[in-house]
């Protein structure tokens, strides 16, 4: 266990569909195995889960400033009765409305999330706390991750770890907002701070918003009106803590929340630069660097907090997250990566098993072996997130095989050291394989042609599809059926923009990492938005989607190196002095890396890269967002201009 310093003081969040109906809520209890059983994903015999239910209770924790923040917690209990002795405390830090009235009742995700309940069981305590300006906590909201609500972990974890129902430990923990709120709160270094178990949380709010200068409006147009609405109390109505019988307090607070920055009223000119930043009226000031922990990286390092990092394939932070476990070498950490979007398909077996031997180590100091095991997990996907193989399906053969342990692979290192770049080049056609307006080829030998180029006028209904892993982020679900983390199959997106396909593999081949594209690119405009899409085509032909990146093309410079280690990946630092001027006329190389995967490409199946001017239902269209005025583009791919893509490439 990390030593002990001194002794003193959820994005979207999805409606819970259970009331809690008495103090104490009570299920069927688990012997405990006689065998120790302690590997990735499974669990047993080490922490026995000797208890049966729990009560909820709700107080105010008071920060320095005189702003009490509400939490709510949740005592394991036995056979009806809380604990008796002390317990180490599980802190869930969120801006969203997770425990909130309705039907006369109290809705919390302890009802509905098994996660939480086997947490109850093996002797946790599970706080949610809500982050100034949200839920019932008093206070206002200046902006994402302010740097009030960092400053406010300090005090929250300190408070849980005086309070007589706490021995003092405290781990923190969540998805998204609140995982990132976790990471922040690494880096205030809180004495009683003891580990985090961090899902899908990157650490540059910047590089999600405006990836590659590329905005992602519909996303922010929804978080901002969905948190809006839950801060003024007009989707749910936070659940009132201890003593406040009449609810007054908890609409009090909620009235001060009248003053929040919401993300969506932040104006676009305002923060499109990663080094922009706001001055508010209540002198409040808000930046990209403010709410992203990987400018603090050196913090992080001191803190040596140590960090258990859950990433998922389909994230919408599949590459960031990662940084922050590249950046932190010499802090104890653990690295996952399965075959998950934001949310659903989730692999409830590794994620509990996991959390619980990570604070079973660092909260409890039971010597499981966590520590001792190689650092890095990744699933090694076969399978595809595109068509389901049955009409009820709701989960991928990934999803599966996640959950059932096959498939994963373990490591020191990530990237793993065996994945060597290939490059295949953007070439003529054609490949016969779909009906794009090139129809150009992947070939592993450079063009041979002087002069060469595809040209097409931009599609704005062009888009990744009906289903993305960036409105997941916003809380969508298909409705195909719900739930399901299924992508569209993108043979009809496919044939509306730039397309190059592979020969079949005559083996099969796995891409781990990070690819990278290279375009040489004119427009007959003076900028533009380029989306390249990696896509595996099957034996049938029909194709579905592995990964994704974008990139603006004014934002194309590159800086020699990044602030950070980002796996060597083209930093584009988007400061806003590094915006360049019009397109010229002559072609121009555009660098990006796509989000990272890992996949096998089954031997007769091929590759595609797709490349687009827009993708209308996650980003917003260039250069009319009403969609007008459509560009003209051009692949360039000659002996002078040679197009290509860069994929890290290993032996299944």
């Amino acid at each position: 266990m990390r030593q002990r310093v001194s002794s003193h003081i959820e994005v979207s969040a999805r409606v819970c569909q259970a009331v809690l109906l008495a103090a104490v809520v009570l299920w069927p209890a688990r012997a405990a195995g006689a065998d120790k059983v302690s590997a990735f994903g499974r669990y047993s015999g080490y922490n026995e889960a000797a208890y049966d239910g729990w009560v909820r209770r709700a107080e105010y924790a008071p920060m320095p400033d005189g702003v009490q923040l509400a939490v709510n917690y949740f005592v394991p209990t036995s056979g009806g009765q809380p604990a008796s002795e002390p317990l180490p405390v599980l802190l869930v830090y969120t801006r969203y409305s997770r425990v909130y009235e309705r039907d006369g009742g109290v809705v919390t995700p302890i009802e509905t999330e098994s996660f939480y309940r086997e947490l109850l069981r093996h002797g946790y305590i599970i706080a949610i706390a809500n982050a100034r300006g949200t839920g019932a906590s008093f206070g206002t909201k200046n902006g994402p991750h302010s740097a009030e609500t960092t400053s406010d972990s300090w005090y929250l974890v300190e408070w849980l770890a005086t309070q007589p129902w706490c021995d003092g430990h405290v781990g923190m923990m969540g998805r998204s907002n609140s995982g990132i709120n976790a990471i922040h709160a690494a880096t205030q270094a809180p004495p009683h701070l003891d580990a985090v178990f961090s899902e899908m949380a990157g650490p540059s709010t910047y590089d999600f918003a405006f990836r590659g200068g590329t905005f992602k409006q519909p996303f922010i147009e929804i978080l901002g009106a969905l948190t809006r609405a839950m801060d003024l109390g007009r989707v749910v109505l936070p659940a009132r803590m201890d003593g406040d019988r009449d609810g007054s307090m908890r609409d009090a607070a909620v009235a001060e929340h009248a003053d929040n920055l919401w993300v969506d009223r932040i104006r676009l000119k305002k923060i499109k630069f990663r080094d922009s930043s706001i001055t508010r009226a209540n002198g409040s000031s808000w930046s990209w660097q403010i709410a992203g922990s990987i400018d603090d990286v050196a913090a992080l390092r001191r803190a040596a907090v140590p960090l258990y990092h859950l990433i998922g394939w389909y994230d919408s932070y599949t590459t960031q997250q990662a940084w922050t476990w590249a950046n932190l070498p010499r802090v104890p950490q653990k690295l996952t990566i399965g075959p998950w979007a934001h949310q659903d398909g989730y692999g409830e077996a590794v994620h509990t098993a996991e959390a619980l031997r990570w604070f079973d180590y660092w909260l409890k100091g039971i010597d499981n072996g966590i520590m001792r095991e190689k650092p890095v997990h990744y699933y090694l996907m076969r399978g595809n997130k595109t068509v389901p193989e049955a009409p009820s399906a709701h989960l991928s053969r990934d999803e599966i095989g996640a959950q059932n342990g096959r498939a994963w692979k373990v490591g020191k290192r990530w990237p793993p050291p065996k994945a060597r770049p290939q490059r295949l080049y953007l070439t003529g056609g054609p490949s016969g394989t779909v009906t794009s307006p090139n129809d150009g080829r992947l070939a592993p030998q450079p063009p041979a042609e002087a002069r060469a180029s595809d040209e097409y006028r931009i599609d704005y209904t062009s888009t990744m599809g009906s289903f993305s892993r960036w409105m997941n982020s916003a809380g969508f679900e298909r409705d195909d059926p719900p739930g399901t983390t299924f992508f569209d199959e993108r043979t009809a997106e496919d044939q509306k923009a730039l397309t190059y396909t592979s020969a079949p593999f005559a083996a099969a081949r796995a891409i781990v990492g990070y690819p990278v594209i290279h375009l040489w690119v004119t427009s007959s405009h003076r900028d533009g938005d380029f989306f390249v899409y990696l896509e595996e085509v099957d034996g049938e032909g029909n194709s579905h989607y592995v990964t994704e990146g974008a990139l603006r093309a004014s934002f194309r410079a590159l800086a020699d190196e990044a602030p950070w280690r980002n796996f060597g990946l083209p930093y584009h630092r988007c400061f806003k002095k590094d915006q360049l001027k019009r397109l010229p006329s002559e072609p121009v190389e555009l660098v990006f890396d796509l989000m990272g995967t890992a996949i096998v490409i089954d031997a007769g199946h091929r590759i595609r890269v797709t490349v687009a001017g827009a993708d209308a239902l996650n980003h917003a269209l260039y250069p009319s967002r009403k969609g007008r005025k459509a560009p003209t583009i051009a692949i360039h791919r000659d002996t002078s201009h040679r197009s290509y893509v860069e994929l890290p490439m290993m032996r299944p």
